[in-house]
């Protein structure tokens, strides 16, 4: 690379918490990364529980600046790629995705394909990825035909059993009914605003009911009522006022001898595992009372989730 920066432009949360644009040193790869010239970056909502002292950003899409001489890698200069970078405090600043240049480990990037726009792109990869490790890891669903067997699929089974997501038309949400068709769960049950039913009956759920619905709950409850096998319940939505999703989630579910619950959220009620955009990393959280959550980095999880989500 010619003409090489001395700095590379970032969003930051600085000592309030506040955000601001603030210019990190240049990111020069280390070994077993590329250079990434950053052309969109996707906004997650821990982009604004952020605390202090912290670069900002955890996806992207950007054009190949440099991938030979420090790792062996598919990437050539010039490729448009999109992928995910550390979260929490393990992320270092050259991994920011929000700021001008980034460096990234090859390993947790795809190749965008010329029919999807860069700005899609950069939006797809937490959102997807907390998606496939909920469904995956967490409920323990089949991967895909096409991705466990190499195949297409013929012949592969359908799992028996009800995939229900409590906020259908989040990101992670529609990316859970579209994995969940792809593994041939035979009945989806979203919940989301009524506007989005028919859109979300389209990516692959078979029942949709709304929030605002009174007796949403039971309508839910009823529905599953005649419904066999296990219950993979996901809360996406992850709200933490009334109504707090994780409850109402629990509450809409009638009893059964296989239930799994998971949730977007870092802090699961009782029934509820905690899904992660991504375990490539550690990842480390400090929370506002001053308590530090860590996740220790699992490559078979990891890889069972990338899969998936490829």
């Amino acid at each position: 690379m010619t003409n090489i920066p001395t700095k590379s432009t970032a969003l930051y949360a600085n000592k309030e918490g506040k955000v601001v644009i603030h210019d990190l040193p240049f990111p020069n790869p280390q070994k077993g990364e590329i250079l990434i010239k950053v052309l969109y970056s996707g906004v997650n909502l821990s982009d604004v529980r952020t605390i202090e002292f912290f670069g900002l950003g955890g996806e992207f899409c950007g054009e190949v600046l440099e991938s030979s001489g420090h790792t062996s890698t598919p990437f050539k200069v010039g490729d448009i790629v999109a992928g995910i970078v550390a979260a929490g405090k393990s992320r270092g600043s050259r991994h920011a995705a929000h700021q001008e240049y980034i460096t990234v480990d090859p390993d947790w990037v795809f190749k965008v394909p010329e029919n999807l726009p860069p700005q899609a792109a950069a939006g797809l990869s937490i959102v997807v990825q907390t998606a496939s490790n909920a469904l995956f890891n967490h409920l323990r669903l089949p991967l895909p035909p096409s991705v466990a067997e190499g195949t297409i699929g013929k012949g592969a089974s359908s799992p028996m059993g009800t995939l229900v997501v409590w906020g259908g038309a989040t990101g992670v949400g529609m990316a859970a009914i579209q994995l969940g068709r792809a593994s041939r769960v035979s009945a989806i049950v979203a919940i989301a605003s009524a506007k989005r039913h028919d859109f979300l009956k389209s990516l692959g759920a078979t029942h949709c009911f709304g929030y605002h619905d009174p007796g949403v709950i039971e309508k839910v409850k009823q529905a599953l009522q005649g419904t066999k096998g296990i219950i993979w319940g996901l809360d996406a939505l992850g709200s933490v006022e009334n109504p707090v999703s994780q409850e109402v989630l629990k509450s809409a579910i009638p009893p059964r001898d296989q239930v799994r619950l998971a949730t977007v959220l870092l802090a699961p009620h009782e029934g509820f595992e905690a899904v992660l955009g991504s375990r490539q990393f550690h990842v480390e959280f400090s929370l506002p009372d001053g308590t530090t959550l860590g996740f220790p980095k699992d490559e078979a999880l990891a890889d069972r989730h990338w899969r998936g989500f490829r």
